[in-house]
Parts: C-alpha cells; structure tokens; sequence
C-alpha cells in the first residue's frame, strides 16, 4: 500500500525511520498503559509508591510530557505538526491519535484533567492539526459518545468523586453543553452516569456550545452556524424516521433476551407498537422544531399521566442513544 500510493501524500511509513517509529510505537504503549493504570484501577490496588493516585497521574502526565517532546522534535526541525514530519499525518499519528481522543474524554468525565490547552504546546499544536483535517472532522466523537462506550470496551473506570472538577464534567457533558437552563443538571450523584438520569426543564432547542472555556467547546474547525447543527439533526431524523420512531418505542418494549455490558445496547429488545403513532407526531414536531429553530407548542392535556411518562421514556430513549459522528456531527448532535 505504501509504495503503490507513494506519489499520494504523505507515505504512512516513511522509509529510513524505523527506529524512530519503534520508539514512538513503544512510546504510545507506555501511555495507553499509564492511561488504564490512572483510570481503570482502584488506589487500594496499589498501596505504595508511584501506584497512589496521585502518582499514577503524575507517571500520565509526564509519558505526555515526552509526547509532547518527540512531537517538538519534528517542529524545531521543519516546522511540521506531525511525529514523522511532512504535510499530513503518518500511520504513527494515527496509532496515537486513536487512543488520545478517548483518553481526552475519558480523564475529563473520570478525574477531571484535561490535557488540552496545558503547558504541552506541541502536543496542543498537533490536536489542533487533526482538528482541522476534514477527515478527521467526518470521524472525530465527541465526550458522551467516547464515556458510554469505554466501559464495555475496557472495564469501569474509578471516578474521583471528590474532585469538584469531575462534578462539573459530568454535569457539562450529561447535558450542560446542551445551553440549557441550569436547573437542567440539578441534582446530579457526584459519579459519572449517562443523559437517562437527567431532566430536561426548557422546550428551547438548544444551540451549539462553542465557549473554549467550558469542558468540551465546539472548536473553531468544527464550528457550524446554529441552523446548520439544526437543519443537519432535522436530515437525519428525516431521512430515517420510520426506523426512529420503531426504535424509540422499544423504551416501552419487553428488553431482548440476551443483554450486554454496554447500558445503552440492547439490539434484541421489542417495540411497544402501541406508542408508534404518538411518538410519529411528536418526532415530526421535533424535526419541524430543529428546522423552525423552536418547536411547536400543542395541548396535552388530553393525554393521561402514565402515557406521558411512556412518551417521554421514548423520546429520551432516542435522545441518549444520539452517537457522534455515527448518527451526526457533534454540533447538531447538541
């Protein structure tokens, strides 16, 4: 593959390099494991020495640091972002940049670090590379997407429930980023937990979060106006809605018979056929709501209690299902 496209961008390995591409590939394995040793195991583990909590972070911190070296290395030398030089990234950027995405999301959600806009400027440089590439926009996740699916991939990871910063994070990507009022995440458990605990208080549709101060900004290469993140999620609800409305109603189904690590996963439950209709229109008032820019207002007065409460099951079962980029780009995914 490398010599037959070898006139096409940037080679993916580039020749003469191996050692250096040995040593990254090995400095990528020491970050991976620092990273599962800070997050998916319990301080009681490790009694002593670097394995307390705060040397485990301080081991993180400082494998990031030597990322942030290497990377350095290649800026002083050609003024490129990449770890192998040249005008886009190499198979070595891509080994790194797989796991450094969830570690991004996963050390905010889980002990509130963050690792952008730190004292690694090289590091920050390169992020900010990939962020602008288009390929990388049509395949980059966002925070909620990576937190629900870690746990069935790696294991449960230890929050720091004592950390003030944690309590925000959770709060922020379980629905503060939304720009939703604040009693939106009011009462939150200080452990991490999906949007399906959380209670909406405003029928406004929310609008894109793009404050570079807040836990997880829309940056700027990601920035789209604020009707076309609603027009987006209104193609998408669109163009396959007869399938939504079938899958919302499985809120009030049977579960399937074989269940599975991943809370949110549950591909062999049944729909409640009884809901279909109510929650066809009430989508269609969504759909028209994300087109309009506010949703359309109706009576339900009519509509007993424990039917609502069947609705609205439905309706958040879709909501906390919304995958980025799997179903939409993060800021229509807002």
């Amino acid at each position: 593959f490398n010599v037959k496209y070898s006139d096409y961008g940037t080679r993916m390995i580039p020749p003469g390099k191996e050692a250096r591409i040995e040593r990254l590939y090995k400095l990528e394995r020491k970050l991976f494991g620092a990273w599962c040793e800070f997050l998916f195991a319990p301080s009681s583990m490790y009694p002593i020495g670097m394995w307390l909590p705060d040397g485990r972070k301080k081991a993180l911190e400082e494998l990031f640091a030597k990322v942030d070296e290497e990377l350095g290395r290649m800026w002083k030398k050609n003024k490129s972002p990449w770890f192998q030089g040249g005008d886009g990234p190499s198979l070595i950027d891509l080994q790194f940049i797989s796991h450094i995405e969830r570690m991004e999301a996963s050390l905010i959600y889980w002990k509130g670090m963050r690792i952008r806009d730190r004292e690694w400027e090289n590091l920050e440089r390169w992020l900010c590379a990939f962020d602008e590439r288009e390929s990388y926009q049509a395949t980059k996740s966002d925070f909620y997407t990576h937190v629900m699916n870690i746990p069935p991939q790696y294991g449960e990871a230890f929050p720091d429930t004592e950390n003030d910063n944690v309590r925000d994070a959770v709060a922020f990507i379980g629905g503060g980023s939304w720009n939703l009022p604040k009693s939106y995440a009011s009462g939150l458990r200080s452990a991490p937990r999906s949007r399906k605990h959380m209670e909406g208080t405003s029928w406004s549709i929310p609008t894109p979060n793009t404050d570079l101060n807040s836990w997880e900004p829309i940056r700027p290469p990601f920035a789209v106006t604020d009707e076309e993140a609603r027009h987006e999620a209104a193609y998408e609800m669109a163009s396959n809605h007869d399938n939504i409305v079938q899958f919302a109603c499985r809120a009030m189904g049977a579960k399937g018979s074989k269940q599975y690590s991943a809370i949110l996963t549950d591909p062999h439950a049944s729909s409640n056929l009884a809901y279909k209709d109510d929650v066809d229109m009430l989508l269609r008032m969504t759909t028209q709501g994300l087109l309009r820019g506010m949703l359309p207002q109706f009576d339900a007065g009519s509509i007993s209690d424990e039917r609502r409460y069947g609705l609205s099951k439905c309706l958040r079962y879709v909501r906390d299902r919304v995958g980025v980029p799997r179903d939409m780009g993060f800021p229509a995914a807002q």
